[in-house]
């Protein structure tokens, strides 16, 4: 049944997902971009993505849309990072929850759970994140739910020129498997031939993350392509969809890099 969930995140003839996350209200409020979330969804499904990730609150607004056959595949944000007391406010993460479970998943019609297993935290709070997603996994296989863990560099213990370090994201991804993740979400390395080693070593599929908002449309879709060269399954990109001048010319975009096959300058064109 994990199998059959996990498929339905990707295309089905090119084996890859075009997964867009908007699930940054959930800890951030109202972000720049995201301020109507059901406007997005609508703008999302309408461009046939593949699979969206969303707080369970995002999806009963928008439910409706999702009633097509053709609608994405759901994927539910199950946690909670607490990043400032102050609602809106973004720092170093404070505390770590899970919020939603795998049964409500189930009852809403999700095909997977998203978690975060940030890294760097003080050991409290890292320890709580780990063993949060350990029981979460045991659920997952319990109902055959597959677990998606989404690794963060965020910690205040990890510096800043070393947030996409080949060895600690690859040492990172290893423990999310050993956890019992059956997809991972993750920086890239900006290094095909590193890159590749991390997705060859996983032993599960594995997506990008897009960060923070990249201002040179190239840079992102470089990215994406040298990825997808290294063997990842796609992307799951928020702001840089979502906060893009022409969201429906970057999904395009994304799409023709992961789906056709195509180079950053066949696709690049459209987005002047």
């Amino acid at each position: 049944m994990k199998e059959i969930r996990i498929s339905k995140l990707f295309n089905s003839k090119s084996g890859r997902g075009v997964i867009i996350a908007i699930d940054h209200g959930l800890f951030m409020g109202a972000v720049e971009g995201l301020k109507n979330p059901i406007d997005i969804v609508k703008k999302l499904v309408e461009n046939e993505v593949d699979a969206i990730i969303m707080p369970l609150g995002t999806f009963k607004l928008t439910k409706e849309f999702f009633r097509k056959k053709e609608a994405p595949a759901r994927i539910l944000t199950v946690d909670f990072v607490l990043f400032s007391n102050i609602p809106g406010n973004f720092g170093t993460p404070l505390g770590y929850s899970l919020l939603s479970s795998v049964e409500q998943a189930v009852k809403w019609g999700f095909d997977a759970v998203k978690v975060i297993l940030i890294w760097g935290m003080d050991k409290k709070t890292q320890l709580t994140n780990i063993k949060l997603i350990a029981d979460l996994a045991l659920r997952c296989d319990q109902w055959e739910v597959p677990l998606i863990v989404e690794i963060l560099l965020w910690g205040e213990n990890i510096p800043d020129d070393k947030k996409t370090d080949p060895k600690i994201i690859e040492n990172a991804c290893r423990i999310a498997v050993e956890i019992g993740a059956d997809m991972l979400k993750v920086p890239y390395t900006g290094n095909v031939d590193d890159f590749s080693v991390i997705v060859n070593n996983s032993k599960v599929p594995v997506v990008i993350l897009g960060g923070s908002k990249v201002s040179s449309d190239r840079d992102v879709l470089q990215m994406v392509k040298d990825s997808i060269d290294a063997g990842a399954k796609g992307v799951a990109f928020g702001r840089n969809v979502w906060q893009h001048r022409k969201m429906n010319e970057i999904i395009k975009a994304l799409k023709g890099i992961i789906h056709l096959d195509k180079d950053v300058d066949e696709v690049i064109n459209e987005l002047k």
